[in-house]
């Protein structure tokens, strides 16, 4: 793998999102644009190609760099999740608020919760993040009717049910508390096998991906899942797995790259058993690449552990699998805009993706257009597109 990389294929899902691929793709090039400046490259985004339902958005990213004398062709495919995230969104509130009820009962008898407060506190307290708004929202109305008892008797109720409605209807759209609540009712029934729509999604997100990389000569493959995309990235990179044994050999490499993922909230789950059949599935390829990309300032991730050691399975791969680095945002960003993000619990969740403004052996775009393999960048902790700058962490 001494030779730079020419050809890469990278193969994307992100985070419970309603976003389509003319969306991510609008804003992965004004990242680009930041990665350019960073480092003096000169990268051209073609137009999207959608297959004409919008499900997989693909471009391809030539980038070249005048001063190392290198280029690099990327085909970028994005799944779209954005129709089943809206058909989500599009319940009636009350039926979204038992749905999210019901699934935190799941998770907190099931013990998964416990876990989560055990393993990676900050990630438990995300977990409980809707909860808590919830309940502060029930004891507004509560108040509410309390204090107006004395005009409407009985019926003050109403005007409790109606003040804890609307705090629900605004405050939580406003807060991301409604959003939350539909993502971890999505992922219980992803988990229990109750997604048919994911199901299909991901089968023929596994299939497209099998066939391009057939048809494709890459050097490089990456699949790659962002926070809950870890999770369904885990997933297809099983199911590519069941369509072809033989898959990580149709390239020069090909590796699993999960960022900031919440794949344990399966995982530790005892209805999780398919997914973790999937990780055993993985953890038994000597052949497929697995990097875990952790970090301490981002609370939606599990900070330091090994999630295939955490389900309770031994790879058959020789050294580490997955490949665990953690990574300090910090050093990816200028000060001035460290110090504006840090407290800002998604934004700091989503520079995994985004364009560093510092040079940093961690960087979205060096990874996805640059000429080093994923495995020596993370292996030397190389920084930029050259193996003769090395960063000096651990």
């Amino acid at each position: 793998m001494n030779q730079p990389v020419q050809k890469r294929a990278v193969f994307f899902i992100g985070g419970y999102d309603p976003k389509t691929p003319t969306a991510f793709f609008d804003r992965l090039r004004k990242e680009i644009s930041r990665f350019d400046t960073l480092w003096g490259y000169q990268t051209v985004v073609s137009p999207v190609q959608n297959g004409g339902d919008n499900a997989i958005g693909t471009v391809t990213i030539a980038t070249h760099a005048p001063k190392d004398g290198w280029s690099t062709t990327t085909d970028f495919s994005f799944l779209c999740l954005d129709e089943m995230v809206l058909s989500d969104f599009a319940r009636p509130l009350p039926v979204r608020l038992l749905r999210y009820l019901w699934t935190f009962a799941d998770f907190a008898i099931s013990g998964a919760a416990l876990r989560f407060l055990a393993r990676a506190w900050r990630f438990g307290l995300y977990f409980l993040y809707p909860f808590i708004m919830i309940t502060l929202f029930l004891f507004a109305g509560y108040a509410a009717m309390k204090v107006t008892f004395s005009w409407f008797g009985h019926a003050s109720w109403l005007v409790g049910a109606f003040v804890f409605g609307g705090m629900l209807w605004i405050l939580g759209k406003r807060w991301s508390v409604s959003h939350l609540m539909d993502l971890w009712s999505f992922s219980l029934d992803f988990i229990r096998g109750r997604r048919p729509d994911a199901d299909a999604l991901l089968q023929r997100f596994a299939e497209e991906i099998v066939a391009r990389v057939r048809a494709g000569s890459y050097d490089e493959v990456v699949l790659i899942g962002h926070s809950t995309g870890g999770m369904l990235m885990i997933d297809a990179a099983a199911r590519c797995l069941s369509i072809d044994s033989l898959f990580p050999n149709l390239a020069g490499k090909v590796v699993l790259l999960t960022l900031g993922s919440t794949a344990l909230k399966a995982g530790y789950h005892p209805a999780g058993k398919n997914f973790r059949k999937a990780v055993g599935h993985l953890a038994n390829n000597d052949q497929l690449g697995w990097v875990e990309i952790q970090c301490l300032t981002d609370a939606i991730n599990f900070y330091k552990t090994n999630p295939v050691e955490e389900m309770g399975l031994k790879s058959q791969v020789d050294g580490s699998f997955p490949i665990v680095r953690t990574v300090k945002i910090k050093d990816m960003l200028q000060p001035g805009t460290y110090a504006r993000i840090k407290r800002n619990l998604f934004r700091v969740h989503y520079q995994y993706i985004f364009a560093n403004t510092r040079p940093y052996w961690y960087d979205f775009f060096q990874i996805c257009c640059g000429p080093i393999y994923l495995n020596a960048r993370v292996q030397d902790f190389i920084v930029g597109g050259s193996r003769r700058c090395k960063s000096n962490v651990e």
